[in-house]
């Protein structure tokens, strides 16, 4: 089993705005109208994959599953300059496994994806299986972004 990781910069949902700078304890509007995009965006590829797919998600280590919004939530998408970047991994999958490591995961996982934040808060990275069904369901729905391969590194 090959996984494989996709990059997303928000750029690909706030066109005329600089995501580098997305802080989000910021209130101008130009970056509350972008977070919002961001938030919109993620929480509607989400809502659709797991009802296309039967999935829930859950963080990493955890078999209880979680909201949409905590994911698609400002915390885990955007950096802060007061609190910095809390690192996540969340796992979108039907079945609620648990997982201590990534390594646990890459050997175990059947189906779904991992779902990580940016240090940098710039975008999102999503890992999973190369060619599942997911997979291409994902880069049809992605078509119009510039997408970034990433290695999957456990």
């Amino acid at each position: 089993m090959n996984k494989i990781g996709i990059g997303i910069d928000y750029s690909n949902v706030c066109k005329d705005y600089n995501t580098m700078y997305l802080d989000r304890d910021n209130t101008d509007k130009e970056t509350i109208v972008c977070m919002t995009q961001v938030v919109e965006w993620l929480k509607a590829l989400l809502n659709e994959m797991v009802e296309t797919y039967n999935y829930r998600i859950y963080r990493m280590n955890q078999d209880t599953p979680v909201a949409i919004e905590d994911v698609a939530h400002r915390r885990f998408l955007f950096y802060s300059l007061e609190k910095e970047m809390l690192m996540q991994t969340f796992v979108v999958q039907g079945n609620p496994i648990a997982y201590d490591t990534l390594t646990q995961w890459a050997e175990n996982a059947q189906d779904g994806m991992l779902i990580q934040n940016d240090a940098e808060g710039e975008g999102l990275f999503f890992y999973l299986e190369e060619n599942s069904p997911l997979h291409h369901w994902l880069k049809e729905k992605l078509n119009h972004f510039s997408l970034e391969d990433v290695p999957f590194d456990a």
